[in-house]
């Protein structure tokens, strides 16, 4: 494959000055804030000194502050409690409001079976199952008023977290904007919330909160900086994102100061040997992402979709990367990518640390599933069993809290995930034919398939789906074989250019299939919980088979699922028109 080999001559030295100056001169790099700008060009001065085309980004988004917050414990006996507002949430009423609380435990759809919450506040935990938004989103739906999160960690731990609640995806249009959760949010630590809990075993808790909330719309900068490279690189149009947000709670350190810090020193590598360079880089620097829902991601997106659908190679996501006490490397890919991660993470890794490659979900600024760029990510983080005894903490107790700090930094770890990173972006930008193999994703998009239609009732002929796979499985192994010729010999630059021009078409047809629940051209609300199904795009199915026959409700969901169905046969035919001509030429 085309990953690097040895290590290239990056300096952990040189990332940890650019931690140390961000966390002592822009701690607090909330969006909006004023030291999130700071912060920002001091990267693109950085960029600029590397010989990089570097500039702020400016873009409008629906961002928010964080409000005050009181909580009290009403009956069935009176205590105040240490609580933050969230952020992206309603303010409650003068005076504050009242409630019995009702506990929905993780937060989900299913938490919410024979409970009425109209009006009332929920209690639900901190954790990705399923995430923060998503679980304010679910608890707006249901009519709560309000929702009182306890943060993870052990049961002990007196941390209070800070969180957004918005959950529509970057910037809402009119169909999306009533999806934005009205309701308040207060958090709290696990602690209290335990405590809360025992109360509420022996009979109904009411408590009151007083939130004050700040939204509205502002403009926010962001770092885009450009490695070109040489005029005379066969493929200098096509270009690889890496990533990272650069707007945080405070201090943030290794959420995302240790990110943003080895994208500046990966940059600073490639420049010094840009001639080798087949392709461009373009390092992004996110903001909005903590608080506006990856609304810098999007914007980027939206204002570069035409360029990014034409020539976007991947797109990598740089977080949380150097975390103290972590005890595996955890690399999460689309299926087409999936050998050449591996690769990455076993040549950089070695026996360190077990490495668990695992399935690529929409999280974080993972905003290109629509348009279908090929994706990954990595870092050392925890075994299911840490997980578990800090209840749900994937990424650190710490995670959001003050106590993200340099203590978490561990610098051994830091190193390694720079140089998995250093050398995957460099295997990228210089490889010959690119590392996409596309029997993954088709073995994958068949099983899915299978899972989402098996018992299910067939009102569409989406069995037409699974007979466009089989056909697409006997060309995408020709078309594997064909690259791997490729790659092992001297191929002329026409063939291996029209040959990676077709890697990049596939992507754009075969990742939203099974990466979006609303389509191409859209943005899924943050960790909506449809994403979790086998195939998102058919999560109607699911409702057809829950119907009345012969109801009302069937013949439109008959409808729809027809044409979803079209949506989804289109791209397969396409895939198979596109390998069909290359093989004709060949």
């Amino acid at each position: 494959m085309s990953l690097v080999p040895g290590r290239l001559p990056h300096a952990i030295a040189e990332v940890m000055k650019h931690v140390t100056h961000m966390n002592d001169a822009t701690p607090y790099r909330k969006s909006g804030s004023g030291q999130d700008t700071r912060a920002g060009q001091y990267v693109v001065d950085t960029m600029t000194s590397f010989g990089l085309d570097a500039y702020l980004q400016t873009f409008e988004t629906y961002d928010s502050d964080l409000g005050e917050a009181k909580l009290e414990i009403v009956s069935p006996e009176h205590r105040s409690m240490k609580a933050l507002a969230c952020a992206h949430i309603e303010a409650t009423p003068e005076g504050g409001y009242s409630s019995e609380l009702v506990d929905v435990g993780p937060g989900g759809l299913s938490d919410y079976e024979g409970k009425d919450v109209r009006g009332k506040i929920v209690l639900a935990e901190v954790s990705y199952a399923p995430s923060t938004p998503e679980k304010a989103r679910i608890a707006a739906m249901k009519g709560a008023a309000g929702i009182l999160l306890m943060n993870w960690g052990l049961d002990d731990g007196e941390d209070i977290p800070w969180r957004g609640l918005k959950s529509v995806w970057g910037n809402p249009t009119p169909e999306t904007w009533k999806d934005i959760p009205r309701l308040f949010g207060i958090s709290i630590s696990r602690r209290d919330g335990i405590a809360i809990r025992e109360m509420m075993k022996a009979g109904p808790v009411t408590i009151k909160a007083e939130v004050t909330s700040i939204r509205e719309w502002r403009e926010l900068k962001q770092p885009i900086c450009w490695l070109r490279a040489p005029e005379y690189s066969p493929e200098r149009d096509q270009f690889i994102i890496v990533s990272g947000h650069i707007d945080s709670w405070n201090p943030g350190l290794t959420d995302n100061i240790t990110g943003d810090a080895v994208m500046m020193e990966i940059a600073r590598v490639l420049a010094e040997r840009r001639d080798t360079l087949r392709r461009s880089v373009v390092f992004c620097f996110w903001n909005g992402h903590e608080v506006a829902e990856a609304a810098g991601s999007t914007y980027f997106v939206d204002s570069h979709w035409e360029q990014i659908n034409r020539n976007a190679v991947a797109y990598l996501n740089i977080d949380s990367v150097g975390m103290k006490d972590t005890n595996e490397f955890h690399a999460d890919t689309c299926p087409e990518l999936s050998t050449y991660v591996t690769e990455a993470a076993n040549t950089v890794i070695g026996d360190e640390v077990p490495v668990v490659i695992g399935r690529l979900d929409r999280f974080g600024d993972q905003s290109f599933f629509g348009v279908g760029v090929s994706a990954f990510t990595g870092r050392h983080g925890f075994s299911p069993d840490i997980v578990k005894k800090y209840n749900g903490a994937t990424i650190g107790w710490y995670n959001h809290t003050e106590h993200d700090t340099i203590e978490i930094l561990d610098t051994s770890v830091l190193e390694r995930d720079l140089d998995y990173w250093t050398r995957a972006v460099a295997g990228l930008a210089t490889a010959t034919v690119l590392p996409q193999r596309f029997s993954p994703r088709v073995a994958d998009l068949k099983a899915r398939f299978a899972r989402m239609l098996e018992g299910k009732k067939d009102p569409a002929e989406l069995t037409r789906i699974t007979a466009g796979l089989d056909m697409l499985e006997g060309d995408v192994a020709w078309l594997d074989a064909h690259l791997d010729a490729l790659a092992a010999g001297n191929a002329p630059d026409a063939a291996v250019a029209r040959a990676n021009a077709l890697s990049l078409r596939l992507t754009r047809q075969l990742t939203f299939i099974t990466g979006s629940a609303c389509g191409k051209y859209g943005q899924d609300s943050y960790g909506v919980s449809t994403l979790h199904q086998p195939v998102p795009l058919l999560a109607s199915l699911n409702d057809f088979d829950a119907a009345a026959p012969a109801s009302l409700e069937a013949k439109l969901l008959t409808t729809k699922l027809i044409r979803l169905r079209q949506t989804v046969t289109d791209a397969i035919e396409a895939a198979h028109a596109m390998i069909g001509d290359l093989k004709s030429s060949v």
